[in-house]
This record gives C-alpha cells, sequence and structure tokens, in this order.
C-alpha cells in the first residue's frame, strides 16, 4: 500500500469519530464499540521528498511507479476499530506532528453532529495542510472527507479522501486496545 494513502487512511480513523483541542467541546454523538469504517482515496503529483542524492535511474523507477498506482485511479481500505471513551474524546490532531515538524490547528466548526478543522504542519523543509470535514448521521453512520496537501523540495502531492463508517456493536472483541485491522479493496 502507498505510504500516503496508508497515512491517510489512519488519519481518517483518527479523526473519524474524535472531538477537538477544546476542553469544552463536546465530542460526536456516536455509540461507542466496533465500528467499520470503508476509506476511498486518490492521489496527484509526487510526494516531497528531496531525491537529489538517489541515483537517476532510481529515481526514474520511484517516479514511473508512483505514477502508475496514480494512473490506477481511488483505492479503497475497509478497516475495523473499537471506539472508546477515551479516543473519542482524544484531540485528533494530538499526535499529527513528525520528527522535526511543529503544527498549529484551527477549528473551523464543531457540534455533537459536525467536526470540521484544519492543521498546518511544517519543518525538514516541507508542509502539510490536512482538512477533515465529518459529519454523524446518526449515532450509527459517519461520513467525511479529507484533503492533504503536501509539499516540499519543489514537489506537491495532493491526496483526497472520503469515508464511510458505520456502528458494528458494542463488542470490539480482539480489536479493544489494538491498531485497526485493514483490508485494500482493488478498485
Amino acid at each position: 500500500m502507498n505510504f500516503h494513502h496508508a497515512r491517510t487512511s489512519g488519519l481518517l480513523l483518527s479523526a473519524l469519530l474524535v472531538a477537538t483541542t477544546s476542553a469544552s467541546a463536546a465530542p460526536l454523538n456516536v455509540r461507542l464499540g466496533l465500528w467499520e469504517s470503508t476509506t476511498t482515496t486518490e492521489s496527484s503529483g509526487m510526494p516531497p521528498i528531496d531525491t537529489s542524492s538517489v541515483p537517476p535511474e532510481q529515481r526514474a523507477r520511484i517516479e514511473a511507479m508512483l505514477k502508475k498506482r496514480q494512473a490506477q485511479g481511488p483505492r479503497t481500505l475497509v478497516f475495523k476499530t473499537c471506539l472508546t471513551k477515551e479516543k473519542l474524546e482524544r484531540d485528533p490532531f494530538a499526535n499529527s506532528a513528525q520528527r522535526g515538524e511543529s503544527c498549529s490547528t484551527h477549528m473551523i466548526s464543531q457540534s455533537s453532529t459536525h467536526w470540521q478543522g484544519k492543521t498546518v504542519c511544517t519543518g525538514n523543509g516541507r508542509q502539510r495542510e490536512v482538512t477533515i470535514n465529518y459529519s454523524a448521521l446518526s449515532r450509527e453512520r459517519v461520513k467525511g472527507t479529507i484533503r492533504v496537501r503536501l509539499s516540499g523540495a519543489g514537489r506537491e502531492m495532493e491526496i483526497h479522501g472520503t469515508i464511510a463508517g458505520k456502528w458494528l456493536g458494542t463488542d470490539c472483541g480482539k480489536l479493544r486496545g489494538r491498531a485497526p485491522r485493514m483490508r485494500l479493496l482493488r478498485t
């Protein structure tokens, strides 16, 4: 799986059912327990990585591989996760900074049924801008969109995604306290 698609899916998962940075903010009004989410992501452009030290033949192979993957169109990933009270109340951008980055978050709007925010992280000669928009359609269904813009090293990449989640039940089984279980669907 493409690293950027995996990272985006992880970010979607983290922000899907979460509150905001404000202590007075109400989390989305959704059920706790086992959730199944389907994300579809599509990217364009080249990732902002410095390839100046990569031999030209290897650089050409990497760029060709990325272009081929993008030409295949959207990629869909289905995953299950256990939503706990702690996860629901956690700031979705709390751990968004990568090594050497600093991030700022702006909450655009939020309520118990809608959450929209934007974070911008800069550092290491790159910038990452993430805009997320989620709605709780009911206590058992959510949907949302994400836009990620990566820039640096004279390159830019955009990733657009959608997510739809449905509550499966209160019993998380083996997923309680574990990373999400994912499977890739060919689209």
